[in-house]
C-alpha cells in the first residue's frame, strides 16, 4: 500500500502564553500544513505467521513560519512479526518501532530512537479466555520525548522496559 497525503488544519489548538498576564492558555491560533508518504507491505503465511513492515516520510510545518512544528518525526519505520508457537492457539510477535529526531519547544531536538517489543499471547486456549504477556523497550533504550510550554523541561525521559500481564475473560 502506498499512501500520499497532505493535510491543512486552521486554528490548531496550542497552548500559548498570555501576553497580559502571563499565565498559559489553550487557543486556536496555529495553521499547520502536514504532508508526506507512507508505505506499508503486509503478507500473512500457512500456520498463522504473519509480517509486516511500514516507513512514513512526512513534513509537518506552521504555515505562518515555515519552521518544522515541534514533536513532529519526519521519518517513521515500524516492523511486525507473528509467529505461531502452538498452532491457531499461542502466537509470539515481535514489534520494532524507529523515530527519527523531533525539535522541541526549545528549537533544539530529541535524539531518534529504536524500540522494541515483544508479547506472546493465547488465542482459543478455553472459549472465553485470552492471556498475553508482554515486554516494552525490551533492550532498555533511553530516549526522551519534546515536552511542551507547560514543563520545566525540554524533554522528558520516557520509561525503560516495562512489562505488562493481561488476562481477558469474556462471558
Amino acid at each position: 500500500t502506498v499512501v500520499v497525503f497532505y493535510n491543512s488544519i486552521q486554528d490548531l489548538i496550542s497552548l500559548k502564553t498570555d501576553p497580559t498576564d502571563g499565565l498559559l492558555v489553550f487557543d486556536n491560533v496555529d495553521d499547520v500544513r502536514a504532508k508526506g508518504v507512507e508505505v506499508e507491505m503486509e503478507g500473512k503465511w500457512h500456520g498463522g505467521h504473519e509480517g509486516r513492515i511500514s516507513y512514513t516520510m512526512q513534513e509537518a510545518e506552521n504555515e505562518e513560519t515555515g519552521r518544522p512544528i515541534e514533536n513532529s518525526p519526519k521519518h517513521l519505520i515500524k516492523l511486525n512479526l507473528i509467529g505461531a508457537l502452538l498452532r491457531e492457539k499461542v502466537f509470539f510477535g515481535i514489534e520494532e518501532q524507529y523515530t527519527s529526531k523531533r525539535k522541541t519547544i526549545s528549537g533544539s531536538f530529541a535524539d531518534a530512537f529504536f524500540i522494541t517489543n515483544l508479547t506472546v499471547y493465547t488465542r482459543n486456549i478455553f472459549k472465553t479466555l485470552e492471556i498475553s504477556g508482554s515486554v516494552y523497550n525490551v533492550f532498555d533504550e533511553k530516549y526522551d520525548d519534546p515536552g511542551d510550554e507547560a514543563l520545566f523541561q525540554d524533554t522528558i525521559e520516557q520509561d525503560g522496559r516495562t512489562f505488562r500481564l493481561k488476562l481477558t475473560y469474556a462471558f
